[in-house]
């Protein structure tokens, strides 16, 4: 009588080592691949909403020294002061800092119904060393609303731009831009004033930036400067 012997079934084959050690190095490589796409994406979001960040704050600084350079009051009156680039009695003499604008009679003053004051105000423009520790500079707004004051007014100051390497102020003269204006002298305010302000790269290495300016005309004009105005000798 033959008999019949049946084998065992054996056990599933798995995977081989090999296999695994492929496929871990496909996913260690796909998951690089996505954490650099990731932290890529992460660092031009940041850098691009930084940069959107200062070119705003940059916008509202020119916006504010556009408004107080357009609404300069003519030199003389009850209210006005003159026009002078030398200062000799500073509005502000405790500020530590850099000047680079002249007191400022403008009539950029809000008016509600919590303020005393009217519309005129002196404003002045300084160069101020950071807090944090940095070579950089803040731009300082400084600002005096009682013009009528028998005694030394209170001040306020505003921090409009941080990052700043340095900043000036140019007048024009009709032909010629000057860094220095004194309107006792010349009896009228300039026909146009430039600001400059020069932005303090993030990395030192970096090469300076080119300035940003801002030319703005005054359209006041006095009795000399429509005297000295080229047209009006034969009138």
């Amino acid at each position: 009588m033959s008999r019949r012997f049946h084998r065992p079934p054996g056990p599933d084959r798995g995977f081989t080592l090999l296999e695994i050690l492929v496929a871990t190095a496909i996913g260690a490589i796909v998951l690089l691949v996505i954490n650099a796409t990731f932290f890529g994406a992460l660092r031009l979001h940041n850098t691009t909403r930084d940069g959107i960040d200062r070119a705003m704050v940059l916008q509202r600084t020119l916006g504010i020294v556009r408004r107080d350079l357009a609404g300069v009051m003519l030199p003389g009156g009850l209210l006005s002061g003159q026009f002078q680039t030398t200062v000799s009695t500073p509005i502000a003499p405790d500020i530590t800092g850099d000047r680079i604008s002249p007191d400022l009679y403008t009539t950029t003053g809000a008016i509600d119904g919590w303020n005393p004051f009217s519309e005129v105000q002196i404003v002045s423009y300084f160069l101020t060393p950071a807090t944090d520790g940095s070579d950089r500079n803040n731009l300082v707004r400084v600002i005096t609303r009682n013009v009528l004051s028998a005694q030394t007014p209170a001040t306020e100051q505003q921090v409009l731009l941080s990052g700043v390497q340095g900043a000036a102020m140019e007048y024009f003269d009709g032909a010629d831009w000057t860094d220095a204006w004194d309107s006792t002298v010349t009896s009228t305010l300039p026909s146009g004033i430039k600001f400059q302000v020069t932005l303090a790269p993030d990395d030192r290495s970096q090469p300076l930036p080119a300035p940003v300016e801002l030319v703005v005309p005054v359209p006041v004009v006095s009795r000399a400067s429509l005297i000295s105005t080229p047209g009006d000798a034969g009138t």
